[in-house]
């Protein structure tokens, strides 16, 4: 009986397990709904949780956990070599790395003079997360944009789980809405 419960136990805490807590693995959402070729979103752990909604909303996803900036710069690299990197997209990186100046101009470089590269702040609730080369990249240049996460998340504790940065229902829903408000996505059904 009491192995019986255990497994049942076991079984049951399966289930409850957040994405970002299932690392080591790539989450990617074919933003199937886009108007045109979807705006490719390049994210860390944060965006794990908001894949399938990101992807509804009409972006093509790829997350992983623990990615750093240089990790989404070879994701930007294996698209540009291919062929297939839309005209907008989305780094939503620097929680576990800071992003520098110097990911900010290789991304650049990498999209080329008409694409777009929009910026997301990551946010932590416990600890504070450098910006500001994101913040300065977007007055100064162009065809950089800022979506500031970071400033939408702030007092917003409901949005977390209890590790302060990644996302409950709640926060999903309040960044797929800033995601596709800041990005200019439309779908079919918009």
């Amino acid at each position: 009986m009491a192995k019986l419960l255990a497994a049942t136990i076991a079984l049951l805490a399966l289930t409850v397990v957040p994405a970002h807590a299932t690392c080591g693995h790539v989450k990617r959402a074919p933003g199937a709904s886009a108007v045109g070729t979807a705006p490719l979103a390049i994210g860390d752990s944060v965006m794990i949780d908001a894949a399938r909604p990101l992807a509804r909303a009409g972006f093509e996803v790829n997350a992983k956990c623990g990615r750093s900036p240089r990790g989404g710069l070879i994701v930007l690299r294996r698209r540009r070599d291919r062929g297939t990197l839309p005209k907008k997209v989305v780094l939503a990186l620097g929680t576990n790395w800071w992003v520098t100046s110097g990911h900010i101009r290789r991304a650049r470089r990498i999209l080329g003079p008409r694409r777009t590269l929009f910026l997301v702040t990551p946010y932590r609730s416990w600890r504070a997360v450098s910006n500001g080369p994101m913040r300065r990249a977007a007055r100064r240049r162009r065809r950089v944009r800022l979506v500031d996460w970071s400033a939408a998340a702030y007092g917003h504790s409901d949005w977390f789980q209890a590790d302060g940065t990644h996302l409950r229902r709640s926060g999903v829903r309040a960044y797929t809405r800033l995601l596709k408000r800041r990005v200019g996505v439309r779908t079919m059904s918009s």
